[in-house]
C-alpha cells in the first residue's frame, strides 16, 4: 500500500476550493471582459484560478509523493509562531482604538521577540523605526489619511 501525504494534499484541496470560489464569485459578481478591453473582474477571476490550479498541483504532488516527511513537535518553533499570532492579533486590536502608529508599534514590538536573541531596547528601536517607515510610506508616500494616535479610554 502506498502512503499518501495527506499533510500536502488536504492544504492543496482547501487551497483549490478558496480558488474556486474567488473565480466563481468574480465571475458572477463582476464585469469579466475581454483581454482586449478587461473588465473589473478579470483580475480576480484569473487570480482565483491560478490559486485552485496551485493548490491543485501541490495536492496531486502530495498524491503521488511517496516518502513521507516526519515532523518531530518539539523542532517546531513555538515561542515565534505565538509572539506572531499575537502581534497580529494587537495590531488589529490596535489600529481602531488607538490609531496606527500604536499598532505598527505593537506588531513590531511584539513580533520581535520571535527571535530568542531579542533584547528590549532592540525591539523598541525596531518599533521606533518601522512606525517611522510607516508613516513615510502610507501617510506621506502614499496620501492615506487615517488616525495617528488615539487614546482609547
Amino acid at each position: 500500500m502506498i502512503d499518501r501525504n495527506y499533510s500536502e494534499i488536504v492544504p492543496g484541496l482547501l487551497i483549490a476550493i478558496f480558488g474556486a470560489i474567488v473565480a466563481f464569485y468574480a465571475a458572477q459578481n463582476y464585469t469579466i471582459g475581454t483581454l482586449q478591453r478587461m473588465g473589473p473582474g478579470m483580475f480576480p477571476m484569473a487570480l482565483g484560478v491560478l490559486i485552485a490550479g496551485l493548490g491543485i498541483t501541490q495536492a496531486l504532488t502530495g498524491w503521488f509523493k511517496s516518502d513521507l516527511p516526519r515532523i518531530d513537535p518539539a523542532s517546531i518553533q513555538w515561542r515565534a509562531a505565538i509572539l506572531i499570532l499575537l502581534s497580529v492579533i494587537v495590531f488589529s486590536l490596535l489600529i481602531r482604538t488607538a490609531g496606527f502608529i500604536p499598532a505598527v508599534f505593537g506588531v513590531v514590538g511584539i513580533s520581535a521577540f520571535a527571535d530568542k536573541g531579542a533584547r528590549p531596547v532592540t525591539a523598541i528601536v525596531l518599533s521606533i523605526v518601522f512606525c517611522a517607515i510607516a508613516f513615510l510610506i502610507f501617510r506621506i508616500g502614499l496620501g492615506m489619511h487615517f488616525k495617528l494616535i488615539g487614546w482609547p479610554f
